[in-house]
Order: structure tokens, then C-alpha cells, then sequence
């Protein structure tokens, strides 16, 4: 096999110092740690959470088997998470040291983009300056700055190295090179789904390398370019591309139809028609994230980017219009720089897994952009390499370019001040897109768990303006109401949200409270049961519904099973306080006075500021006869909360019981 051409007379005859592997790494280092190091004190933020902060399966490395699929179900994109679990065995859970690794993994797909790229191209220059564009533009923040952002890194990672190996294959015909390729191939997949289209991209690499270079320019002369380079690729590869064209085939319906991960299941305004449109518009609008990142949303969900179903509308007329120009201008650059055009196509392939052709419940997402922007910068440092080569005055296109720079690097700095925290990435998501219903229901949430319910309310009520099926709100709307009494209106939003979505689990729970408040104790644990079939809820959330029913079984008389349930909590959610504290009221119930005394002392030390939890384990001491220690803990319980009269009714008790001359006092 030849070695890949490289682009006759721009390279020069030795390559520079500062173009050389080891000072561009550093160079690339160097912006990116400008660029992001102000993002190292922000917290977890939205999915951190739940992949993180609330996930016990993290917090141990002899989980990683499992997580892998050794036993058991594989975790959702399994080398992620094993990254977060060796992430928890450093840091903890310190988010400083999660998203440091992650600009670690920036700067070495960085690195790699240069690498590849160079070999592409024959000439370290216009490498250095796609890989500069890839390291600092703006719109990898959501990939970089956010830690659940992980996936788009790793993915990338192994696809890169597929490709480099991939071309080292054709390079050399040494098939382990093209085992390397699977093995990138694999990896990729079990870090995001995004990574399938790899055999596309390397079939892409032939076509574009069996095109002669050099040729003289016209559009005749690219489509016979273009229908030269098939043929020989096909004629060369057959054998591989028919294997490849299988097993491509096969993870297309793994994924589609088998285990599909994408909570869409339908068409994007219930048609094709409305999803072709759509498309459109989503692909012209990453084109101008990468010309102009001025405006960045960390939402594009109903409605911050509405369905198109007309093509008559003027925003899918201007798409279509930028995307003709677009693909007229990769066919005319076959003849003029095929490397150029191979850019343009590495864009569209590695964004076809989200163009929404099989439905995804996210219809657009900046973090999309990481692989494919480096296919776009790619066709951008090709085209400035083309100008600097016939332009005299190169300093001032090296000066517009580093101000280009600056500039990019200064807008990413900004947008990691978004992902601080929760509560300000969702508030700058809805100034940015006022109707974006989920901002507004995360915003609401938010204010939710921070005692705001009459913002919270408003949030809720906004977001059901924008979304009037959405299931969710009803059930957060309910959850407001209940915490002010109402549970008739509560109810009504209940049956609202079950109506739109029958196995909403939160919905279910939460119907179950309303009945255990008004003591239907049959109806109440009929809900708690509905809610445990589901498979759709975490170990945490699941612990919570059992506590629950082991509360409907306490109050029925049934102890036994009571004492099941909460132990059952406790096993699936050992960290939660609530679990271990209700487990701990059985026993006492149940006269298991040191089991009782174990299990709320626990209780007590992973929420200590919780009143009810130190009465508790105040009367469990003193049933054991242990007074001073019953005392210690109602008075505890008492300065915590001053209107707690069981508490005071127990250290009155106390005091009554104490030998003369140590009563207690006031």
C-alpha cells in the first residue's frame, strides 16, 4: 500500500521548531488551561448529580466488573461511569479533580486532532491551526466545563485513535493495526453512541485517498474525482466493506430497536415530513455555533428550538439554503483540496447518529458538536493554509488568527461562569430561550428543594403554559401543593399527570402520599406497589418508595413486613438517613432495643441535623435504661427545634425520674 500523499509544495523542507509534536502539545496545553481553568471551582452540575454525587455504585472499584457487564446489567455508557468510579477512589466527591481530568482528556484529543490531522494533510501548519480552533472554541464547553460531559470526550478519544490506526492500517497493511481499529471502534461505543459511525468516516478516508490530487478544477472534474475514488475503494475493499457494512448494520438495530436509550420514540411533529425540515434547520444552526458562538443554550428541548412543518417557512428556506452552499462547496473542493472536502464530510458523518433520522429525546445539543467541529476546523485550517500559501502579508493573517483566538478563548472563560451551578446555568438557559419549558421546570425544581414554593409554583405553572402534556409538571405542581395542604388540587394534577404518562412512578408515589395522609392505607400501598414495578426509577428513589411502604405496613399492624421493607432501603441506599431511621422505629416497635439503637445512631450521623432522628434515638436510650445518653439526645433534638413538645414530654420525663437534686432546670 502507498504512503498517504501529503499536499504538494506547502510543507516546507523542515518543519519548524514550534511546529514540531512536543512544543504544540504544550501550546495546545496552554490555551486550554487559559481557557478553562476558571471552571475548576464550579460544582455538579444538573446530570453530575445523579452520575455522580447520588450513584453508590461509583464509590466502589470493585463495582467496576458490573458497571462493565462482567455480571449483571452494564451502566449506561460503561466506560464513563468507570472513569467516575476512578475518578471517586482520588477525589471524593470533590468536583474539582472530575473536571480536571476532563481538561486533561481535552488536551489529549487536542493533541490528536494535530497528529491526525498533520498526517492528512502532509503539513504541520494548518494542523496546528484546526487543532488550535478545537482546543478553544466556545461550544466544547458543554464538553469540557460540564463533567457529565465525559461521554463526548471518551468517545472522541477512542474514535480519533480508530481513525489514526486506521490510516496507519492503510499506511502499512499490517492487520494488527486494523484490530486497533476495532478495538478504538469498541471503546468508542461504550463511551457514547455517536461513536458508530466510524466505518462510515474510514470508508469516507479511502474514497477521498483514492482521488488523484492535483487535477485540474471544475465541477465535471469533481464528479469525476468523486466517481473515480468510489470505484477504486470499493474495487480495493469490497471484502472489508461488505463485513463492515454487516456489523454496522447489526449495531443500527442494536441500538434503534433493542436497546435504544433515547427516551423519543416518535417522529419530531409526528412525521417524517417535519423531521426532515427540522434536520435542516438543526444542521445550518451548528454551522453558525461554529462561525458565530455568541449565543450558547444549554437547552434545546420543547420549545426553545421549535418544529418546522412547512417548507415554505423562512428559517428552513435559510437552512436549506446554507446547506446547499454548504455541500455545493465540499463538491467543488473534491478538485481543489480533497482533504479540504474530507473535513466537510467528517462534519455531516459524525453528526448522522443525531440528525434525528431515528428520533433522540434530545433534538439538539451543543455537546453534539465536539467530534464534528473538529471535521469543520479541519476544512478551515486546509482553506487558511491555501491563502497564507499566496498571500505576502502572512503576519497580519497570523495576528487576525491568534485575535481570533483570543477572542474564543475569552467567550469559553465566560460560558463556564454558566455551569457554576444548577441554579445559574438554568437561569441564564432562560433568558437565553424564555420557552424552554425545561429550564423552567429545572428552575422550578430547584427553588423546590430551597423552600422557594411560591417560585417554585410559578416556575411549574410557566412551564406547563409553554407544555401542557407534560406529565412531569403535573406531578411537580402536586408536590407544591402538598406541601401546603391542598390535596384536592394536588390530586387533580395527579390523575393529570397519570392520564399523560400511566407508569409515571413519581406520580404514583406521590398519589400514595396524598392516601397516606388522608389514612387509605389500601389505596396508598397500591400506589407505592405500582411504583416499585417500574424499572425506570435509581436505587435511591426506590429505597424512598420501600420507606413508604414500610410506613403504610407499620400503620396497618403488619411489623414484620414493615421492618422488611426499611431493611430492604437500607440495603439498596445504605447512605440514606431516612431509611436507616424508619428501620431503626421497627425495631424499637418490635422491643430490638440495641438493633433500634444501631440503626438510628446511623441515622443520626448521616443527617445530624435532623430533630426527629436524635428523639428517637433519645427514647430507644431510654427504654435500654440509659438516661444521661436519652438526655443528651432530646436535648439535642430540642435545639434543633423548639417546638418539638414529644421531646420535651420525654426530657421532662427524664428529669422526673432523676434522683432528687439533679432535676432539670427551667
Amino acid at each position: 500500500m502507498r504512503r498517504l500523499a501529503g499536499r504538494p509544495g506547502t510543507a516546507p523542507a523542515t518543519t519548524p521548531v514550534w511546529l514540531r509534536p512536543a512544543p504544540v502539545v504544550l501550546l495546545l496545553a496552554g490555551l486550554i488551561i487559559l481557557a478553562y481553568l476558571n471552571s475548576l471551582s464550579n460544582e455538579f452540575v444538573f446530570d453530575d448529580l445523579g452520575l455522580i454525587a447520588k450513584r453508590p455504585s461509583i464509590r466502589n472499584l470493585w463495582n467496576v466488573p458490573a458497571l462493565l457487564g462482567f455480571y449483571g446489567d452494564a451502566a449506561y455508557r460503561p466506560l464513563r461511569t468507570v472513569s467516575h468510579a476512578l475518578d471517586y477512589s482520588l477525589f471524593g466527591l470533590n468536583p474539582v479533580g472530575y473536571r480536571a481530568v476532563n481538561i486533561a482528556l481535552h488536551i489529549f484529543n487536542s493533541a490528536l486532532v494535530f497528529s491526525l490531522f498533520r498526517t492528512l494533510l502532509g503539513n504541520a501548519r494548518p494542523a496546528l491551526l484546526a487543532a488550535v480552533l478545537f482546543a478553544v472554541h466556545p461550544v466544547q464547553t458543554e464538553s469540557v466545563a460540564y463533567i457529565s460531559g465525559r461521554r463526548d470526550l471518551l468517545f472522541s478519544l477512542f474514535y480519533l485513535l480508530g481513525v489514526i490506526w486506521y490510516i496507519r492500517y492503510r499506511e502499512t497493511d499490517q492487520p494488527r493495526y486494523l484490530a486497533l481499529t476495532g478495538a478504538g471502534y469498541l471503546l468508542s461505543l461504550m463511551s457514547k453512541e455517536m461513536g458508530i459511525t466510524l466505518p462510515i468516516l474510514c470508508v469516507g478516508y479511502d474514497i477521498i485517498r483514492s482521488i488523484p490530487a492535483g487535477k485540474a478544477a471544475g465541477p465535471a472534474t469533481s464528479w469525476r474525482l468523486m466517481a473515480e475514488g468510489v470505484r477504486t475503494a470499493l474495487r480495493r475493499n469490497s471484502r472489508l466493506y461488505a463485513a463492515g457494512a454487516g456489523g454496522l448494520l447489526l449495531l443500527v438495530v442494536y441500538y434503534a430497536f433493542i436497546a435504544n436509550p433515547s427516551q423519543q420514540r416518535e417522529m419530531y411533529g409526528g412525521g417524517l415530513w417535519p423531521t426532515v425540515l427540522t434536520s435542516a434547520r438543526i444542521f445550518a444552526h451548528y454551522l453558525k455555533l461554529l462561525v458565530f458562538p455568541l449565543t450558547l443554550n444549554a437547552d434545546y428541548s420543547f420549545n426553545a428550538f421549535p418544529i418546522s412543518h412547512s417548507l415554505f417557512e423562512a428559517r428552513v428556506i435559510l437552512a436549506v439554503i446554507v446547506l446547499g452552499g454548504t455541500w455545493w462547496g465540499i463538491y467543488r473542493l473534491l478538485s481543489l483540496d480533497r482533504w479540504a472536502a474530507f473535513g466537510g464530510l467528517w462534519f455531516f458523518v459524525t453528526l448522522l447518529p443525531v440528525s434525528q433520522i431515528i428520533p433522540h429525546h434530545e433534538i439538539v445539543a451543543e455537546h453534539y458538536l465536539y467530534l464534528p467541529s473538529a471535521g469543520f476546523f479541519l476544512t478551515a485550517g486546509a482553506l487558511a493554509e491555501r491563502i497564507m500559501a499566496r498571500q505576502r502579508q502572512q503576519t497580519a493573517i497570523v495576528a487576525a488568527f491568534a485575535v481570533l483566538v483570543v477572542l474564543l478563548g475569552i467567550r469559553t472563560a465566560v460560558r463556564n461562569r454558566d455551569w457554576r451551578d444548577s441554579e445559574t446555568l438554568w437561569t441564564k438557559t432562560i433568558r437565553t430561550a424564555p420557552e424552554s419549558a425545561r429550564a423552567h421546570t429545572n428552575v422550578g425544581e430547584i427553588a423546590l428543594r430551597k423552600g422557594r414554593f411560591q417560585e417554585a409554583y410559578q416556575e411549574f405553572r410557566t412551564a406547563l403554559e409553554i407544555k401542557p402534556d407534560d406529565a412531569v409538571n403535573h406531578d411537580n405542581l402536586a408536590v407544591v401543593l402538598l406541601r401546603h395542604g391542598q390535596l384536592d388540587e394536588a390530586e387533580q394534577h395527579l390523575r393529570a399527570s397519570l392520564e399523560i404518562w400511566p407508569d409515571y412512578p413519581k406520580a404514583h408515589v406521590n398519589l400514595g402520599l396524598i392516601h397516606l395522609n388522608r389514612r387509605q392505607l389500601d389505596e396508598a400501598a397500591r400506589e407505592f406497589e405500582i411504583a416499585l414495578g417500574s424499572n425506570r426509577i435509581t436505587p435511591g428513589f426506590r429505597a424512598e418508595i420501600l420507606t413508604n411502604r414500610g410506613i403504610v405496613a407499620a400503620l396497618q399492624g403488619k411489623l414484620d413486613e414493615a421492618e422488611q421493607r426499611f431493611a430492604d432501603a437500607v440495603r439498596i441506599a445504605p447512605d440514606s438517613a431516612d431509611a436507616h431511621a424508619n428501620l431503626g422505629k421497627a425495631y424499637l416497635e418490635k422491643g430490638m432495643i440495641q438493633e433500634a439503637i444501631a440503626r438510628l445512631i446511623e441515622a443520626v450521623k448521616l443527617r445530624e441535623s435532623d430533630p426527629r432522628f436524635h428523639y428517637f434515638l433519645g427514647e430507644a436510650y431510654y427504654r435500654q435504661g440509659q438516661k444521661e445518653l436519652a438526655l443528651v439526645e432530646v436535648t439535642k433534638a430540642l435545639s434543633l427545634r423548639t417546638d418539638f413538645p414529644e421531646a420535651r414530654a420525654l426530657r421532662q420525663k427524664i428529669g422526673e425520674e432523676r434522683p432528687s437534686g439533679r432535676g432539670m432546670r427551667g
